[in-house]
């Protein structure tokens, strides 16, 4: 417990800091400059300006960069522990009776430090910088005629027609029933004049047909009430359960409340529980790379292969880093449980790390 707080591990933690933070900088700098080029490609038949496209690498890069952040602490350890290695303070600090666990685990105590400011702090903003990324690449790119919403409010549709566009909300909903309550259709012209309102207390979406029932409608002043009512659109009971929400743009702390909403409309919301997981997992696949890292840079420099050994390591992470992915993809589809899928690829690579590290301890 003493070398948490030692002038040592003050001097170790800020050599991890300014390592992750060029590490950081120096990807980020590097998926900027392939989304400009990806986002050039794919735009030249369009009339899209540069502004546009640099908001459409911005939105999306701080995505990117949560992904790829064990690797990123994978990285910033190599770099930190061979700095060490050759300045030949690992000799000094063992020769003080510092064993290698008692090391890691002080930079094991500031990764996790990042990791709690990665999900309490930074989690919201980039899953609100995602969602707006979404919007705009599909009013770049797609340009679908309808948009389909899940909120706290219920569900919101809207789908452009020739001469006129419709906003459709459902305070109640059941997707597997194909059943939607308290159903309000508002219809507006292009030039965005109200036109009519249409309200029933239970619909069903059957083919591209609404088949509403105790309906009331307005319109031009003028109100009718109908026991039943047939309203076309555009939008099929697919389209719905495919239209959902990407899981990125889902903060953490707001993801339980919408996959109860969702499991509750009957809707698939594996993909939401499996990226919760996966954000409290990824810190300990940070602390596990960090092991990874160690038991390799702390080799013996006298080993002649030791650059072998390094570009091991650098191989061996990418292996699982693609098994991470893997491990998600069993699980999303319910091959196996989410938290095993979640906790299985940090466990390997901990168990990996640690024991090469005890074993290549010579104290």
């Amino acid at each position: 417990m003493w070398y948490l707080i030692s002038t040592i591990n003050r001097y170790v933690s800020r050599t991890f800091l300014f390592w992750f933070g060029i590490i950081f900088l120096t990807v980020a700098l590097i998926i900027s400059l392939f989304e400009m080029i990806d986002l050039t490609k794919r735009t030249m038949q369009h009339d899209v300006p540069f502004s546009i496209l640099f908001q459409i690498a911005f939105l999306r890069l701080p995505k990117i960069l949560d992904d790829l952040l064990p690797s990123i602490t994978f990285f910033a350890a190599l770099g930190c522990f061979l700095r060490l290695a050759q300045s030949q303070n690992f000799v000094v600090m063992f020769s003080f009776g510092v064993s290698r666990l008692q090391f890691l685990s002080g930079i094991s105590f500031v990764v996790i430090a990042l990791g709690v400011l990665n999900i309490a702090v930074l989690d919201p903003i980039r899953s609100a910088l995602f969602g707006r990324f979404v919007i705009l690449e599909e009013k770049v790119f797609q340009k679908k005629p309808y948009s389909v919403s899940f909120t706290d409010t219920g569900l919101w549709l809207r789908e452009n027609f020739t001469d006129s566009q419709n906003i459709v909300h459902a305070r109640n909903f059941n997707v597997s029933q194909k059943q939607f309550k308290n159903l309000t259709i508002f219809q507006f012209s292009k030039t965005g004049e109200f036109l009519r309102r249409v309200d029933a207390e239970v619909a069903e979406l059957e083919g591209e047909t609404w088949h509403m029932h105790k309906v009331n409608i307005i319109s031009n002043h003028q109100q009718e009430n109908l026991e039943s009512y047939v309203e076309p659109t555009t939008i099929t009971m697919e389209q719905i359960q495919q239209s959902t929400a990407p899981p990125e743009t889902i903060s953490f702390f707001q993801m339980p409340a919408f996959i109860e909403m969702l499991e509750g409309a009957g809707l698939n919301a594996r993909s939401y529980a499996m990226l919760w997981h996966q954000q409290i997992a990824k810190i300990g696949m940070m602390i596990s790379f960090v092991f990874l890292a160690a038991c390799f840079c702390l080799v013996p420099t006298r080993n002649k292969s030791f650059s072998v050994i390094i570009g091991l390591s650098i191989i061996f992470a990418f292996l699982m880093h693609f098994f991470e992915h893997i491990i998600h993809a069993y699980g999303i589809a319910n091959k196996i449980p989410l938290v095993a899928a979640a906790w299985i690829p940090p466990l390997i690579t901990f168990i990996s790390g640690y024991w090469l590290t005890v074993l290549f301890d010579d104290r």
